[in-house]
């Protein structure tokens, strides 16, 4: 039996591919040290653009605002996390807030 998906369910799921996408994309750059290391640097700019593919396909079952808002808001916390576990990088109470406050903006925007 084959799974299938509303065109909602759908986008959602091409949503998360763009964050993944996004977010290993992002932490190959930072590996890539300034693209000195070019072959993880050419993954990591390849990981971004399928991330903007995937985005693009997440808009077309759901609303601008809204993908673009969840994409940004969820690539930054988890970027932010990725950033303090692998690359030893504090993030402090202000980062804590300014990362609430992102994920408090795209619910108001869901809700909106």
């Amino acid at each position: 039996m084959s799974a299938t998906f509303s065109p909602q369910g759908l986008a959602i799921l091409w949503l998360v591919l763009a964050v993944g996408l996004e977010v290993a994309g992002t932490a190959l750059l930072k590996l890539s040290d300034g693209l000195k290391r070019r072959l993880i640097g050419g993954a990591g700019v390849i990981l971004v653009i399928g991330a903007f593919g995937a985005l693009a396909q997440a808009i077309r079952g759901m609303d601008l605002s809204v993908a673009y808002a969840a994409w940004g808001g969820a690539g930054l916390v988890i970027t932010a996390v990725v950033g303090a576990l692998a690359f030893g990088q504090a993030i402090r109470p202000a980062g804590w807030l300014g990362i609430a406050l992102v994920v408090a903006g795209v619910v108001a925007l869901k809700l909106a």
